[in-house]
């Protein structure tokens, strides 16, 4: 296969055709960023706590005078000291000064763009967070002493091997503070909690309210995870009650059958590649379930089909390049292959090889004739859904 492949010309026809090599062709496929449904509700959330935490200012409101003697000398606005923060009132609650530290938790089945959501927000507001934030990930499976080991080296400080759970948990408290850190994100947060015993979660969560409570600077703690950890989170209501929990749920083929669809052209468009249209809403269904409905997976195995049919080296994207990507992830014959079989719904997207799945009951499904896609308008050039980054 050739290191680099043919575009089509620009006018004039006769133009001989551009030339770009297919590493840096799929690289501008697999950069492109499909917002899940709850990206917007995410970037919302997230800069609300900005603002609760003094990263970014807040809007001013106005407030109508209460009295004639707030007024000043326009009479439109309140006096300068009608809120004055220096009021020396005996009521006042101090600690209002000091908000708490907060948390946003992510959640999501694997699979599910977390991660890439994550690192998309944190980009786009590369200017606010850029000297303030630490990520790390938890690897699997991954103790709370091996976490505080982690968070170490990120926040600038040597790995000592021989110091106990609290004290490299005051290391990282510490190294919190002289960096100046007031974001701290913890991706696969589950691989944590999943193993630990009743004692383990216990510390855990005291581990993480000590992040956020007491600090001179109020600290946001954004946890990503799967469903398990938001379970885990509720146990404790202290740390319940300073959560802001966002879910990116499942596709289903319904509601994003057309998301998805609009999404294969988005991609095609990156490429010299052609794609049938008649075949792109039923491609697009068994796409999602092939992917277990699950939007990041759904990206993958789109972006390995493109791949695939740069390999074979032909100029159309068919749904042999999308079987044989799944083929190649799950070694299924092709009567599980949702690409492949005639009843693909019944088929399960969780199965590896020709084997049952262990987990399940073993079934039998009968296979059943699939109605033909209906016949979709071609998507408006207006109407793309993906953004490149």
């Amino acid at each position: 296969m050739s290191s680099e492949v043919a575009l089509p010309p620009d006018e004039p026809a006769d133009r001989p055709a551009n030339s770009i090599p297919i590493n840096k062709l799929l690289r501008r496929v697999r950069r492109m960023f499909l917002p899940p449904p709850a990206y917007d509700l995410l970037a919302k959330t997230f800069d609300r706590l900005l603002g609760v935490m003094g990263l970014v200012p807040g809007p001013d409101i106005e407030i109508p005078a209460r009295n004639s003697d707030a007024r000043n000398a326009e009479g439109d606005q309140l006096a300068d000291d009608d809120y004055d923060d220096d009021d020396d009132d005996l009521d006042a609650d101090e600690e209002a000064d000091r908000p708490e530290g907060r948390i946003l938790v992510l959640i999501g089945e694997t699979g599910a763009g977390k991660s890439r959501s994550l690192k998309r927000l944190f980009r786009q507001r590369r200017e606010i967070v850029e000297e303030v934030l630490v990520s790390v990930v938890a690897p699997s499976p991954c103790t709370l002493m091996q976490l505080g080991r982690k968070m170490l080296p990120e926040l600038g400080y040597p790995i000592q091997r021989d110091r106990k759970e609290h004290l490299i948990w005051e290391d990282v408290r510490r190294r919190i503070d002289a960096q100046g850190v007031r974001i701290v994100h913890i991706d696969e947060m589950q691989h944590v909690t999943q193993t630990a015993n009743v004692d383990q979660k216990k510390r855990i969560l005291n581990t993480i309210k000590s992040l956020i409570q007491g600090r001179e600077k109020p600290m946001l703690l954004v946890l990503s995870g799967t469903c398990e950890l938001a379970d885990f989170l509720r146990t404790d209501g202290q740390v319940r009650r300073r959560c802001k929990f966002v879910e990116l749920k499942r596709l289903s083929i319904e509601g994003d059958v057309d998301l998805i669809a609009d999404t294969l052209e988005d991609l095609i468009e990156l490429t010299p590649l052609k794609l049938e249209h008649t075949v792109v809403e039923d491609l697009a269904a068994r796409l999602i379930h092939g992917a277990n409905y699950a939007l990041g997976i759904t990206m993958e195995i789109a972006c390995d089909a493109i791949e695939e049919a740069f390999l074979e080296g032909s100029g159309k994207l068919r749904p042999s390049h999308f079987a044989e990507v799944y083929r190649s992830r799950s070694g299924c014959p092709n009567s599980s292959n949702p690409f492949l079989a005639v009843g693909w719904r019944e088929t399960d997207p969780q199965q590896v090889l020709d084997r049952p799945r262990a987990d399940i009951e073993p079934t039998n499904p009968k296979a059943s004739k699939s109605a033909p896609p209906a016949v979709r308008k071609p998507k408006k050039p207006a109407g793309k859904q993906g953004k490149t980054k």
